[in-house]
């Protein structure tokens, strides 16, 4: 099984996870969707937490993921907290940005196109204005925030963090950037 391949295909359906916003708020007899929201994260990280200590190599893990949460561990946790805190309007934008430029920039890298990143820059500054435009219409506020927000995700994207992983970063900044911009910041 190729799983770089299936990586780039998780990557790509990260937006369905906004399927939680269209959830009953009970989603069992005895169970709230935050709840179930909340049980997914720390049965991910509860799982993350054993992979660590006993040193369990997953298929599909990066080598740089061996002696540090991976990936999964961290898009959870940023997951958990924009679908908690934040609106579908900002959420699928920002999900959409992450789930499809980041694989689109690395799969450019890999290859070594010069389109990087060009290309990346246009199709994240296309996902957030047709994105925000959907929930809030062209208006000023929204070419000002996708312009904004644009070159900040794609150079996040482009960073290597030490101790986290750019999945993470690339939902929560843009979400607190959006939600600063349009007064939706759950603080």
């Amino acid at each position: 099984m190729d799983w770089h391949q299936v990586r780039r295909l998780v990557h790509l359906t990260a937006p369905l996870f906004c399927v939680y916003y269209l959830l009953p708020d009970q989603v069992l007899p005895e169970v709230s969707k935050v709840e179930g929201l909340l049980f997914v994260m720390l049965f991910v990280l509860g799982f993350e937490a054993l992979r660590l200590i006993f040193r369990i190599k997953v298929p599909g893990m990066r080598y740089y993921e061996f002696d540090r949460p991976s990936a999964a561990a961290y898009t959870a946790v940023g997951l958990t907290f924009a679908l908690l805190y934040f609106p579908i309007e900002l959420t699928l934008p920002v999900l959409m940005g992450m789930g499809w430029v980041d694989p689109l920039v690395g799969e450019l890298r890999r290859n070594g196109s010069k389109m990087n990143p060009t290309l990346p820059i246009v199709v994240y500054f296309i996902i957030m204005l047709l994105g925000l435009g959907y929930f809030y219409g062209l208006t000023f506020p929204v070419l000002l925030s996708a312009t904004l927000i644009t070159p900040i995700a794609v150079f996040l994207e482009a960073r290597r963090f030490r101790y986290l992983d750019d999945d993470i970063v690339l939902i929560l900044v843009p979400l607190l950037l959006l939600g600063l911009m349009f007064g939706q910041l759950p603080f």
